[in-house]
């Protein structure tokens, strides 16, 4: 049995892997060391790690809404490159948003709030826009205000 589980384990480790794409594999490290030096709890999700504060209430978004939310996205050495205004949240349409957080956000209803830590295969990659790391691993906190 205890054979089985360590099959079992490893299989699933080479799976959730293959999720960072390529030679992307350390990445899985960094991100785990990082949740664990700050404190962050996480939740797989199809090659993301999510953080959830807060839930909310109501309905998950999908692929077809826009959600109102306040954000800041970094990096695992915390500089940041983008972030809402105080009193301005983005408004953004869940489709044209980063696979990463597509996933992460679906996870959240209105007045959610969380982080989520994106391998660059489901961020940018090696084809960022301007101001963004190239293959770099994302981090978001964020607040959703609304969904429409």
């Amino acid at each position: 049995m205890k054979q089985s589980l360590t099959v079992l384990y490893s299989g699933l480790c080479l799976l959730f892997l293959s999720c960072f794409g390529g030679d992307k594999e350390d990445e899985f490290s960094e991100i785990t060391t990082y949740a664990t030096q700050n404190g962050i709890k996480v939740k797989d999700t199809l090659g993301i790690f999510v953080h959830i504060d807060e839930v909310g209430t109501g309905a998950k978004p999908n692929a077809n809404n826009t959600v109102i939310l306040y954000y800041k996205g970094y990096y695992l050495d915390d500089v940041i490159f983008d972030k809402t205004k105080d009193s301005i949240p983005l408004s953004l349409k869940l489709s044209s948003a980063i696979p990463g957080l597509q996933s992460g956000i679906s996870l959240f209803a209105k007045d959610g709030k969380g982080t989520i830590i994106i391998p660059s295969a489901k961020a940018y990659g090696d084809n960022p826009p301007f101001g963004v790391r190239k293959n770099a691993i994302l981090v978001y906190d964020i607040n959703i205000v609304e969904i429409n």
